[in-house]
């Protein structure tokens, strides 16, 4: 198929379309707004949720987390250590 058939057959689906939302999918997709939109709005709900760990102190340094991943290790039975 070519470009040109291809276009013309999506032209003729998009006017037989009646759904918004799906023509909205189909802007969406022309623009390449999907995947930055998607990729933006994961980021700033990562980053939102950081900042309400960071203001109410729910959080480890990475000193902490090295200490309590040595525990943990040393924790371990010795099988167990030697085996890695």
């Amino acid at each position: 198929m070519t470009t040109a058939t291809k276009k013309a057959l999506l032209k003729k689906l998009i006017e037989a379309e009646q759904d918004a939302a799906v023509l909205d999918l189909v802007d969406n997709v022309l623009q390449r707004k999907t995947r930055d939109v998607a990729f933006q709005s994961d980021l700033v709900q990562r980053v939102l949720r950081s900042e309400e760990q960071l203001k109410a102190g729910t959080y480890k340094t990475m000193d902490e987390f090295d200490r309590e991943m040595e525990q943990f290790m040393e924790a371990l039975p010795e099988q167990a250590v030697s085996a890695q």
